[in-house]
């Protein structure tokens, strides 16, 4: 017996739909599984004893009072040389007092420098 095309193609789409039929269905999605978030932990611990937290705290709070005093004290002396460059004719030699405020200059910002890597 003789096949027409219209009888193979139509076994070949049965075929190739009987293959669909047995085919696996997609795996679903699985729901995402909410993993718990740990906060990090504070820079600094606050301590459980008392007395070394307030310890350490008071110490801060002098290394800043004697941080901003050093601060104040530069800014007054590097004012007073700009003052005094500024009355300063460029023709004139500079003088020891002037030398003697730079070298005092030069040991507060050093003194700063100091204090702020604590």
């Amino acid at each position: 017996m003789r096949y027409t095309r219209r009888r193979v193609v139509g076994t070949l789409m049965g075929a190739a739909g009987g293959l669909l039929v047995l085919q696996d269905q997609p795996p679903m999605p699985r729901p995402r599984v909410k993993t718990p978030v740990n906060p990090p932990e504070p820079a600094e611990k606050e301590d459980k004893e008392g007395t070394e937290g307030l310890l350490r705290r008071v110490s801060l709070q002098t290394e800043e009072k004697e941080l901003r005093q050093t601060m104040e004290l530069l800014y007054a002396r590097v004012s007073e040389l700009k003052e005094q460059l500024q009355r300063m004719h460029t023709a004139e030699v500079f003088s020891v007092t002037v030398f003697k405020q730079t070298q005092e200059i030069e040991k507060l910002a050093k003194h700063l420098k100091s204090c702020a890597k604590g």
